[in-house]
């Protein structure tokens, strides 16, 4: 089997906190996740084998990934808050012996998270639509082209109330409820704002 085949199609929770993934082979891979420091990351981490597809995988959890062949492979925990880094590499080779078997583990590190982060989700309706995309500004934020019909997320900002505001909208096209607007960042958490724009008919 191709070890990039390695994860299954199955994945559900076992035990305290355990994920197992299974395929029908024989090889397994004991991954355990350890956090240390005075933050935390609540939204949890993806473990990613031989470029393959991501587990999402739990604060302080651990996961056996089956069906993996004999040989070296590449383990890579992504997913991490701002404030967290692993203590050592990332990736990490890690190789499956002639019993089947191997482990690793993951020691992160968490500092208090002092940022939070801005979730924008543009949406535009109406006609003739403005499909050249806009660009998008947040207050401390920095500028970012967007599309028509696509989300951003700004990491790393302070707390507090920031403004959101689109550019380079096409004549005849307006931004719902004002240009620019205000959203709130948390310290640790992720903030959500929707913008719509209306073109054509839909701005009377």
């Amino acid at each position: 089997m191709d070890a990039r085949m390695a994860f299954a199609t199955l994945a559900f929770a076992i035990g305290c906190g355990d994920t197992f993934i299974s395929t029908d082979s024989d090889g397994r891979l004991e991954v355990v996740i350890s956090s240390s420091g005075t933050g935390a990351d609540e939204d949890g981490f993806s473990i990613t084998v031989d470029g393959g597809t991501s587990v999402i995988l739990a604060q302080g959890g651990r996961a056996t990934l089956t069906g993996l062949g004999q040989g070296s492979h590449s383990v890579l925990l992504g997913g991490l808050a701002e404030n967290c880094a692993v203590l050592g590499a990332n990736p990490r080779t890690v190789a499956v012996g002639a019993d089947g078997t191997a482990a690793v583990t993951f020691d992160i590190y968490c500092e208090r998270a002092t940022t939070g982060k801005l979730s924008i989700e543009v949406r535009t309706t109406g006609q003739p639509a403005d499909t050249d995309g806009y660009l998008l500004v947040v207050g401390e934020g920095g500028v970012r082209p967007i599309a028509s019909g696509a989300s951003e997320t700004f990491a790393g900002l302070p707390p507090g109330v920031h403004l959101v505001m689109l550019k380079n909208m096409a004549a005849g096209c307006a931004l719902e409820g004002g240009n620019p607007q205000r959203a709130v960042v948390e310290i640790g958490e992720t903030a959500a704002i929707g913008l719509v724009v209306r073109c054509g008919s839909a701005t009377r």
